[in-house]
């Protein structure tokens, strides 16, 4: 199974908002003591579990140009896939696993979408809140406060034990686990 996190790359949108997807896969390579490296286009990390082997990817391209990246994925390793990105559409500290859906505004996932010509692939959609005063483009491009990455990480512990569930007993059994995250934002 190939694991695609979305972002952009470079130290500049390291740790914004828009790189959710980037900061989930790390926090999995380094969960697994695997790290990243360059490879055509794209960092990777190789990992093992429950007797599966899963390939870590971060594209190396801006994100609204992803669905080039994953379709080029997609014909050199031919294995399922899922994509984890942000969403603004979901509040901090909630996280959802969705087998199949719409781009719901996402650049990254619409270009995936487009390129793929379907929207049956799963997504891990983390959420990151949307801005009070609807300028999307800069929020995301905001790094995240002390407080959000307090609850980011939690938020990506548990995703990831959720991920574990379904490689151990299945998609459903994951997404049961998954979906059911709630960290409690309030006081942020």
């Amino acid at each position: 199974m190939i694991i695609i996190g979305l972002g952009n790359p470079g130290i500049k949108y390291r740790a914004t908002r828009h790189n959710a997807g980037y900061i989930f896969v790390s926090y999995l390579a380094r969960q697994y003591k695997s790290r990243f490296y360059p490879h055509r286009g794209y960092r990777m990390a190789r990992l093992k579990t429950y007797g599966r082997k899963i390939i870590l990817i971060k594209p190396q391209c801006w994100m609204n140009e992803s669905g080039i990246r994953v379709a080029q994925l997609i014909k050199e390793y031919n294995q399922k896939f899922l994509v984890v990105l942000d969403d603004i559409n979901l509040p901090l500290g909630k996280i959802r696993l969705k087998a199949r859906g719409s781009d719901g505004g996402h650049k990254g996932l619409a270009s995936i979408i487009h390129t793929l010509k379907t929207e049956d692939f799963p997504r891990l959609r983390i959420g990151i809140d949307r801005p009070y005063n609807n300028d999307v483009v800069s929020y995301v491009l905001e790094k995240f406060t002390p407080k959000e990455k307090k609850i980011l990480k939690a938020v990506i512990e548990k995703g990831i034990k959720g991920l574990k569930l379904l490689f151990k007993k299945g998609f459903v059994a994951g997404q049961h686990y998954i979906n059911s995250i709630n960290i409690i934002t309030e006081g942020r």
